[in-house]
């Protein structure tokens, strides 16, 4: 709602009266979005009248229109003070306070605007966005609903609830909502944000396995924002093992918003071009990411490139254990002379990369051998099977995630000694051993699996470490997991090591902790009878424990 102008009357410190005309000035300057002359009017009046509401409260939606939030945040508090019963300034401040992810204020100024003006349907739009950031959804939706009945062809409403509607699983509801939003009146909507309406709509029904509806829909968004529908159909069809065509519209990521910027020499390389030649593999996205794909580094160098890979700085020892590479550099360094570059989760075009070639040779990976020796004498002789676990993402994504009581169906092996794999463990059991306070970065980590026998994760960065060292890994999915993890497997064409355990329903971890407790159980006694079977037995802390000679984990007994 857009900013109002006041026409009370107007007098300065020393109780002179303030020409009118500067106020309708600013608002004029604000109507044509003029923000530098709105600015100045409103601050010339404000060294007449430091507290005057009107160029407050004006001065206040210009910060807040630039995203200059402090500034905003002063003006509008300010003007709050100076009107405390204005609905619309209430309102105003609650937006800067919720861009700004100061969420409890930003709701306690909805809650004002709305005991001001009961029927203000943007404030109710708000606060459900503000409920929805707290992971409220169920009262983010009583607001959305509520803004719908005030206007019931809201298409930012109804985008909003079919949103909080899928972060509850209710995925039926949320593809309704999305529908209807689109259907609604979209005049002068931004194609991005109509954009952003079919994304969450293909992935409601992606989630509830409609796959051709998924792919329909980002067909019919491609209009809006061709990069943004290829990357959509990408994974979909990354997601059915349709690689060819999953990797050619992968490419289409550099075009979705909020993601990294492309490098403006980057290309994809054809490998008939890469012999002889200088290639910078770009870092991108996660963590887990680049621990899956680095795998390619080492297959461009054997076809006679001169690689440096660009990576993140917690990853650099690890990556540095690669064979072939000529150097691993920071996303902070310097870029060195080359002759290609290319984003490193592009190469699987460049492999031509297919269902039936991803590259699965383990370990690709290693724990440098000085941290090997400090993480041996670290844990001491093996009395026990050692298990690690990681149950939530550094970068957290609650879906994938679970609470730390969740696992308490492995945790009463008494038998088994438990590590945590996490660097910063959000809780802590006395089952368990903590190790956060030594995991300096993954090369400490991979260190520490190397002394395990068996990981069990969720989808995150130590699930994908844990595959490339070769070691076994267990992977607890979310009932729509990934794309790499592909649909229906309980293995994993890129980590022979990986069991993957899924959701048999929605949200439903105590399934898989209990699919995992058996097997655990059964792990641990064949494990048992074969340590104890051999009172000197000492599994060497640099190989994989209990696998086949090709690495992969003998299940046949499981």
């Amino acid at each position: 709602m857009p900013y109002s102008l006041s026409h009370s009357f107007r007098v300065d410190a020393a109780g002179k009266p303030i020409p009118l005309h500067d106020i309708t000035a600013a608002a004029r300057h604000y109507a044509d979005r003029n923000y530098p002359e709105t600015e100045h009017c409103c601050r010339q009046i404000l060294k007449q009248a430091p507290g005057d509401f009107d160029a407050l409260h004006l001065l206040g939606v210009v910060h807040l229109d630039q995203s200059q939030l402090p500034d905003a945040i002063d003006c509008l508090t300010r003007a709050v003070q100076a009107r405390p019963a204005d609905a619309q300034v209430h309102y105003h401040l609650g937006n800067a306070l919720l861009a700004d992810k100061q969420h409890d204020l930003a709701a306690t100024q909805f809650r004002q605007t709305l005991t001001l003006a009961p029927n203000h349907a943007d404030a109710l739009n708000n606060l459900g966005n503000t409920l929805a950031a707290q992971h409220n959804y169920g009262d983010a939706i009583d607001c959305f609903r509520r803004a719908l009945q005030l206007r019931p062809a809201s298409s930012p409403s109804l985008y909003n609830l079919g949103r909080s509607l899928a972060a509850l699983d209710r995925s039926e509801e949320a593809i309704d909502s999305f529908r209807a939003a689109l259907a609604s009146d979209l005049t002068g909507a931004a194609p991005n944000r109509i954009a952003d309406i079919y994304a969450a709509l293909g992935q409601a029904l992606v989630g509830l396995g409609r796959y051709d509806e998924a792919l329909t829909t980002c067909q019919a968004m491609s209009h809006l924002n061709s990069g943004t529908a290829a990357w959509n159909a990408s994974l979909v069809l990354l997601l059915l093992g349709q690689f060819a065509e999953g990797w050619r519209l992968y490419q289409g990521r550099w075009a979705v918003p909020d993601h990294d910027a492309p490098h403006p020499a980057a290309r994809i390389p054809t490998l008939a071009e890469v012999t002889g030649q200088r290639v910078l593999l770009l870092c991108e996205q996660g963590h887990g990411d680049m621990i899956q794909f680095a795998r390619y580094a080492p297959m461009l160098a054997r076809q006679g490139a001169t690689v440096t890979l660009q990576t993140y700085i917690e990853l650099q020892a690890l990556m540095q254990t690669m064979d072939g590479l000529a150097a691993v550099i920071t996303d902070k360094d310097s870029e060195p002379p080359a002759d290609i570059i290319t984003p490193l989760l592009s190469l699987p075009v460049t492999f031509n990369t297919d269902l039936a070639s991803i590259p699965a040779d383990v370990p690709y990976l290693h724990a440098p051998t000085d941290r090997l020796e400090i993480w041996r004498q670290r844990l001491g002789p093996r009395v026990r099977p050692r298990v690690g676990l990681c149950w939530w993402g550094s970068q957290h994504i609650p879906k994938r995630s679970l609470p730390l009581d969740r696992l308490a169906p492995l945790l009463q092996h008494s038998d088994i000694e438990f590590h945590a794999l996490q660097k910063e463990p959000p809780q802590r059991h006395p089952s368990m051993i903590d190790h956060s306070a030594d995991l300096q970065d993954f090369a400490d980590t991979a260190a520490l699996i190397m002394q395990l026998d068996l990981v069990i994760s969720i989808d995150t960065s130590v699930a994908h470490l844990a595959g490339a060292l070769g070691k076994p890994v267990w992977i607890l999915l979310q009932f729509s997991a990934d794309w790499r993890w592909l649909l229906d497997r309980s293995d994993s064409p890129w980590y022979p090591t990986a069991r993957l355990f899924r959701q048999k329903l929605r949200g439903d971890w105590d399934g898989v902790v209990d699919d995992v407790a058996q097997a655990l159980a059964a792990w641990s006694g064949r494990f048992q009878n074969q340590f104890e079977g051999d009172a000197n037995r000492i599994v060497a802390a640099d190989q994989p424990a209990l696998t086949h000679p090709a690495g992969r984990i003998d299940d046949e007994h499981i």
